[in-house]
């Protein structure tokens, strides 16, 4: 199974709260797309602690590289 990207988990989410929002999703649909909704969310999340993870390591390292010059 391909692993979806932060961006399109974010579209996802984005579609399914623009469709609550206008009452699009029918009330048998909404407790579903509601729990699809917090999983995106908590996907989101996690992809973005790794993000910002991974640009403090690069700036740590261009920072030694620095010290290095």
């Amino acid at each position: 199974m391909k692993t979806e990207t932060y961006t399109k988990k974010f579209e996802d989410l984005t579609k399914i709260v623009k469709d609550l929002e206008k009452g699009d999703i029918p009330i048998d649909e909404m407790t579903e797309k509601i729990k699809e909704a917090l999983n995106l969310i908590q996907d989101c999340k996690q992809n973005l602690s790794i993000i910002s993870e991974d640009i403090d390591k690069i700036i740590e390292e261009i920072n030694i590289a620095n010290d290095d010059n």
